[in-house]
Order: structure tokens, then C-alpha cells, then sequence
């Protein structure tokens, strides 16, 4: 078995590349603060000065620029002398998992000159240039310079910075946005780079982002990169668990309410016990400051958790739904040098959010604004969500579709797993508890679980200098083969298609979803109960009207969850080694239970959804029908190419020989039972569903591909789902033309306006 695997480590290493299994040399913590200007700046009647010593000549920097939404752009950067010039040039990247990185997604591109400079005098050992004008240059690429018109008599060098190993220039710009001529706030940094860490080499089972942040192409693709991580070394190499020699910093903005912070913090600290696991005590440092000048705010030394909530500006300043992550990352190792969080969720998402899930486990959440206590913990989520992004992982589905159903209404099991596997997961907050189960409200609310620790501990685990390759190989795969046994520690990519229970979102994911959805329903109907309540003292509607549209929305997700269960697959990402199928067929008696259950919603949603009482005091039409909306939206995904491409698929596997018609002509009897009873009415909802499947299996038959490129297929149907669409449509329009030929004495003759109609619109197509 050694032999093997000794064959197995040598056949891939020229592929891999040698480089990621080999000892790299490290820089000390000394020599990684060091104070030694790399290169000096002056400012002198407005044009910024470079002096360069010889010695940084084709050394490689990080030059950045943070910008609009403090976005932060990178280029790996060098500066070369040619003649009596300097030459600022942008080159490929050599990965430490040895592979080039492409400039531009260009592989031909070797390098870029963004700028060439006089040298104006040689002053000692080093040159004097000016630098300023490739500061303003919109030809670099960079985001705001590239999009907008340019105003430059608004352009301006306002200051220079000298930082630990980094230099920074701050610069307003001036430009065109709409009719208003404004100034942005730019900060570049020219950084020097440290010698390159260890790489942790991407694995597409686990959730990490790559060295560039992209996804890759396919979902499965095993690309040889780096795994986005932060510098991480143990001060104590002998022990299990020790401090890092630099931990990762975190700094609090003074912007960020005191009564908050220590909620901010919690996020924060909730990832300690994950990095002990990769062997790591106070991986993470948290640092508080009531001032923080820009220079710091913008430095890439310094991590900050923003605070950027709108207040004050009408139709604005509350109704923010979005946080996010800027990070800038050494693409040769994948090193994390900064990572912002941006806190721009308002309190009403937030609030909104947990409202609908869980006011009817909550009494907190039953007044508005919720109490201090209550939306602290939801900011505190938040928070320890995106700074799982900042630790290099992904929104993505972890270990979805595998906690057991009864385990989620057991407070002993909430405790110590979770109602969710990871954080990072979109399943918000459990709504599947009901109030008989008696669960304290503190365990409802989404939090780090043990997947996360799986994760933290793959990519961050330290490997002793002295270990062998073969050694480096079985730890990682090792715990990465974790997955065989503890399902719930499974990735699902989100790219493309929802193909199964897996990989949905917005919901709370057990192993069964059909009874899971039943019980959160209910909960949906409490709250949607509450929400009078809830607008007491308000002088107008836009709270209820504002909560009801989102428990629309979530009743639309659930749905959604439930179907995935139809023509979908249960996901297990493996290596060929692994025994087993990545992609599982949902057994079909599951398949019918959710088709079952989909059927009474989608055509019937419940009267409390679509009536709830309040809304007598609030409308006078039919138009808008948000639920009616989203009934649309679903029978577009129950009759969309790229699903009826996967029952396709399925009818190939053993056992599942027929679905795709079995599952049209279940569908089609769903719109149109009330075809084979006497007498029976069909609801106006219901009458305008019919008649969008009508055009919507038209329009699918009649579409052709404009030609038979990939991206195109995709999204026609083919010619085996057509055929079976069109004995669908033929069988309906025979049903049709004999119920409009029945002689009925008490016949209804709207109902009978309402078949001649369907009639009306296949004979256009098929003839009488």
C-alpha cells in the first residue's frame, strides 16, 4: 500500500507542481516588520516624487488601490531601469503551486507596462522620478478611472504615508457621475512583498476561494492554484496547540456603535475554537479604537470591520439588505494580507429577516424595533458570516440535506451542532422549531458550527518543516476523506442549476425537506398572524406591506427547496480513489412525495397567504399579487431546459426508466384536474396558471437553438423533451374540446369561457 501511494505522490507532482510539497524559506517576524523604507516619496507643488533605491530595482511589489465602496484592486508590480528611464511594469504570476497566473485572462500576456518614467537625477545609490501622471491614467485598468468620464482639473495629490513596509499616496479624484462633478477619496499602497508562504493547494471539495477569488469553470475541476489563507505560524512548533507568531488582527471602526461592538466582537471570537482545532490558540486578536485615521483605515496592515449604514436619507438610508468582504490577496501563495468587512445590512433586514422565521418562537421579536439584546445577536451573526470570508472560505452549501429532521427541534443537539452545519451556509434562522418543543430563543439563531471547524482546520493545520511529501499528502487527504463518514462536513457549489436539496438556499436544510417545510409553514402562518400587532402606533402600512412581500418571498423559497427534491440529486464531490457516485438520484418515491405536496401549494397556496386578514384595510385591487408572481416564477423552473435535461439524464439509470413523461403528465394533470370532474370550478389564480402553461410549453416546442454551440443548447429543450411535450399538449387539447362539447344543464359558463380559451391557444398552433 506505501508503494502505491509513493507512485500515486510521484506520478502527480510534476503536475501539481513540485513546488507546493517542498520546504519554502520562511522570513522572520523581524524581518516581516522591518521598518527599512523600500522606496521614499515626496510631494513638492503638487506632483509626487519616487526615490528609488537601487537595491528595490525588480524587487516585486503589491501596488493597490482602494477606492469606491473601499474596493481594493491589486497588481503584482516591479520596477525596472532601462536607459535613462524607470519602467513600472504589471508581470504574470508565478504560483508557489507552480503555475502561471495569466495577466487579464490573456495567456500570451508575459507582462504590462503601466508606466515609464525620466529618471530626473540619480541621488546616491537609488533614482528620482515622477510618478504622477500614471496615478490619474485611465488606460491601467483600474475600476472607477475606466468606467467614468474624467473631470481632471478636480484630480489632485493631496498626501504621502510612509507605513511598515508599505508606502501610501493619497489622491482625490475627479469625475463625472450623472450631472454631478465629484471628487473620490483614492488610496494607493505600494507594498513590499515578503518571501512567499507555504501554499495550501486548492481542492474542489472543500469551500475555499482561490488565489484570484474566482470559481473556476466546472464544478468539479481540480485546477492546480493556491486556497486563499492568512500567514499563520506557531510560535511553539513542539506543541499541539500554540499561539501563532503574528496573529490575525481584526480592528473595530470608531463608526461602529458602542452598544454593538461587544456584538461585533462575539462574531468575531465565535471562530476561535475552530482555529484550536487546526492547532491554534487566539488565532484572532480583536482591537477597539475610538479614532482611526485614514491612513490606517485604508493600510494594508490593517484589517477593519466597516460600518456602512445609510441614516438619514429618505427612500435610502434604511432599507440597505447587503455586507460584504474586500480582501487583497498575494496570489503566489494565496496569502491574505487585508480583509474588510463592510456591516451595511440595515436593522430592518435584519429584523425582517428573523421576523418572519421565528416571531412565533421569539416574544423579543414580536415589537418593533426588537430589543437591543435581540438584534445585537443578529448583528453578531451577520458578522461571524463574513468573516468566514475574510478566513478564505465561500457563501456556499455545507453539509446541506444531511442534519436529521427531529434533531432541530432538540435543544441538546441545537446546543452543541446547530440548526445548520457552517455559518457560511444561506439557511438564516431556524423555523423549524415550533413552540411546544419549547427551545430557548438564543439557539435559534444561526451561529459557527462544526463544519466550519472541518474547514478552518484543513486549511490552516501547520505541517513540521520536517515532514515528508508523502506525509503532507495523507494529512490533507485525510482529513478532506473526513467527508466519507461525517456527511455533514460536504461541499455543494452553487454554480448554475439548483440540482437538488443540497444546494438550495434561504431555507433550513434537513434530510427531509417535505415534513421540514410543513412545520416551517407554520411558523410563516404565525407570523404573517402577528403582523397587526407588529404596525401598532404606525401611521401608514409600509412595515406589514414591507414583512409580508419577504414572507412571500420565503414561501417562494420553500417551495423551491421542496422541488429540488424532484429530478434531483444528492451531491458528494469525490476524488476518483473515492468508491461511490458524486451525483445520487433522489429516490422516486421521495420524488412523488414532494410532487405530491408541491401540487396543493403551488395551484392552491393556502388562503393565509394569499388573504390574510389585514390586507381587507389596504388594497382595492387584484394587481399587484406578489404570490401569483412567484407562482409563475416556479412553473418557469418546472418547465425550464436545463431541469428537463437532468430527468432526461435520469431516465438512463437503472430504476428511474420514464420520468421525464411520467413527471410531465403529472404536472399537466396537477393544472388540469378539474378537467375529469363534473361540474368542477377552477379559481381565477388558478385559471390565469393554466393558461401560462399553455404558452410556456408553446413557446419551449416552438424554440430552436440559433446554433448548436453549448452555452446556447443549454437553454432549448431537445427534441426527445419536445416530442413528449407535444403528446402532452394533443392530449390536453382532445380533454379540452370534449369538456366544451359536454352538455352540461348547470354549467358555469365563465368555467366554460375559461376551456375554450386553453382550446383557443393550442388550436392556434395545432390546428382544430
Amino acid at each position: 500500500m506505501k508503494n502505491l501511494l509513493l507512485i500515486w505522490v510521484f506520478y502527480w507532482i510534476p503536475i501539481l507542481g513540485w513546488t507546493q510539497f517542498l520546504d519554502h524559506p520562511r522570513t522572520t517576524k523581524e524581518e516581516r516588520t522591518t521598518n527599512a523604507p523600500f522606496l521614499n516619496a515626496s510631494l513638492e507643488e503638487g506632483r509626487l516624487y519616487i526615490d528609488l533605491p537601487e537595491t528595490a530595482l525588480e524587487e516585486p511589489l503589491l501596488l493597490t488601490r482602494i477606492g469606491r465602496l473601499h474596493t481594493n484592486e491589486t497588481k503584482q508590480v516591479l520596477f525596472k531601469k532601462s536607459g535613462d528611464q524607470i519602467v513600472l511594469e504589471e508581470h504574470r504570476i508565478w504560483s508557489e503551486t507552480g503555475i502561471w497566473i495569466a495577466i487579464q485572462n490573456d495567456p500570451n500576456l508575459e507582462k504590462n507596462i503601466l508606466g515609464v518614467f525620466p529618471i530626473l537625477e540619480k541621488s546616491g545609490s537609488g533614482y528620482r522620478f515622477d510618478i504622477t501622471d500614471m496615478l490619474f491614467d485611465r488606460s491601467l485598468g483600474w475600476e472607477v478611472i475606466s468606467k467614468e468620464p474624467m473631470v481632471p482639473y478636480l484630480n489632485k495629490v493631496i498626501d504621502t504615508k510612509w507605513l511598515k513596509n508599505e508606502l501610501m499616496v493619497k489622491l482625490q479624484l475627479g469625475h463625472q457621475q450623472g450631472r454631478a462633478k465629484i471628487v473620490q477619496p483614492v488610496h494607493y499602497s505600494f507594498m513590499k512583498l515578503p518571501v512567499p508562504m507555504e501554499p495550501r493547494r486548492f481542492d474542489y471539495r472543500m469551500g475555499y476561494w482561490n488565489e484570484s477569488r474566482t470559481v473556476g469553470h466546472n464544478r468539479t475541476q481540480n485546477y492546480i492554484g493556491s486556497i486563499t489563507r492568512w500567514r499563520l505560524e506557531k510560535k511553539n512548533k513542539d506543541r499541539e496547540i500554540s499561539e501563532p507568531i503574528s496573529p490575525i488582527i481584526f480592528t473595530l471602526s470608531p463608526d461602529i456603535p458602542k452598544k454593538w461592538r461587544p456584538y461585533v466582537k462575539a462574531g468575531i471570537q465565535e471562530w476561535l475554537p475552530a482555529f484550536e482545532s487546526a492547532g491554534f490558540k487566539d488565532a484572532i486578536v480583536v482591537k477597539e479604537a475610538d479614532t482611526l485615521d485614514n491612513w490606517s483605515r485604508y493600510s494594508l496592515g490593517y484589517s477593519v470591520i466597516r460600518w456602512l449604514r445609510n441614516k438619514n436619507i429618505r427612500h435610502f438610508g434604511e432599507k440597505a439588505s447587503g455586507s460584504t468582504v474586500n480582501s487583497v490577496i498575494d496570489q503566489r501563495s494565496g496569502e491574505i494580507i487585508k480583509s474588510d468587512v463592510l456591516l451595511g445590512s440595515s436593522y430592518e433586514n435584519l429584523m425582517d429577516e428573523y421576523f418572519i422565521r421565528c416571531a412565533a418562537l421569539d416574544k423579543r421579536a414580536q415589537t418593533y424595533p426588537f430589543p437591543d439584546d435581540l438584534l445585537g445577536e443578529l448583528i453578531q451573526s451577520l458578522t461571524a458570516h463574513e468573516i468566514g470570508h475574510t478566513l478564505g472560505i465561500k457563501d456556499n452549501n455545507y453539509g446541506e440535506y444531511k442534519y436529521p429532521l427531529e434533531k432541530i427541534r432538540d435543544g441538546q443537539w441545537l446546543r452543541s451542532m446547530g440548526h445548520t452545519p457552517s455559518i457560511m451556509n444561506y439557511a438564516r434562522h431556524n423555523n423549524i422549531v415550533q413552540p411546544e418543543d419549547s427551545v430557548s430563543p438564543n439557539l435559534l439563531i444561526q451561529k459557527v458550527g462544526p463544519t466550519d471547524g472541518y474547514y478552518i482546520r484543513w486549511g490552516y493545520q501547520e505541517f513540521s518543516e520536517d515532514s515528508s511529501i508523502e506525509d503532507r499528502i495523507v494529512r490533507s487527504e485525510h482529513v478532506i476523506r473526513m467527508q466519507d463518514t461525517v456527511s455533514w462536513y460536504r461541499y455543494t457549489n452553487m454554480l448554475g442549476d439548483f440540482i437538488g436539496p443540497t444546494a438550495t438556499n434561504e431555507v433550513v436544510e434537513t434530510n427531509d425537506p417535505v415534513k421540514a417545510s410543513k412545520l416551517a409553514l407554520k411558523n410563516l402562518e404565525r407570523a404573517i398572524a402577528l403582523l397587526p400587532k407588529l404596525n401598532q402606533g404606525q401611521k401608514d402600512n409600509e412595515r406589514v406591506d414591507r414583512i409580508y412581500k419577504e414572507a412571500i418571498e420565503l414561501w417562494y423559497f420553500t417551495m423551491r427547496h421542496v422541488f429540488s427534491l424532484v429530478g434531483g440529486y444528492d451531491v458528494f464531490y469525490k476524488s476518483m480513489e473515492q468508491p461511490g457516485k458524486m451525483y445520487d438520484p433522489i429516490p422516486l418515491g421521495i420524488q412523488r412525495e414532494a410532487m405530491d405536496f408541491l401540487m396543493g401549494q403551488i395551484f392552491d397556496p393556502p388562503e393565509w397567504l394569499v388573504h390574510p386578514a389585514f390586507m381587507t384595510y389596504s388594497r382595492f385591487s387584484s394587481h399587484p399579487d406578489d404570490v401569483f408572481t412567484y407562482q409563475n416564477l416556479l412553473i418557469e423552473e418546472m418547465l425550464k431546459p436545463q431541469f428537463m435535461k437532468r430527468l432526461q439524464y435520469m431516465e438512463t439509470i437503472n430504476g428511474y426508466e420514464g420520468v421525464l413523461k411520467n413527471y410531465l403528465e403529472q404536472l399537466q394533470n396537477g393544472f388540469f384536474n378539474e378537467l375529469y370532474q363534473k361540474n368542477a370550478l377552477v379559481s381565477p389564480r388558478k385559471r390565469g396558471l393554466q393558461l401560462i402553461y399553455i404558452d410556456l410549453m408553446i413557446a419551449a416546442i416552438q424554440k430552436e437553438p440559433k446554433d448548436i454551440t453549448m452555452n446556447l443548447t443549454l437553454f432549448v429543450h431537445t427534441g426527445y423533451t419536445k416530442g413528449i411535450m407535444m403528446g402532452q399538449l394533443m392530449e390536453l387539447k382532445k380533454q379540452l374540446k370534449n369538456k366544451v362539447q359536454e352538455k352540461q344543464d348547470n354549467s358555469d359558463h365563465a368555467q366554460k369561457g375559461q376551456w375554450v380559451l386553453c382550446l383557443t391557444k393550442l388550436e392556434k398552433v395545432f390546428g382544430t
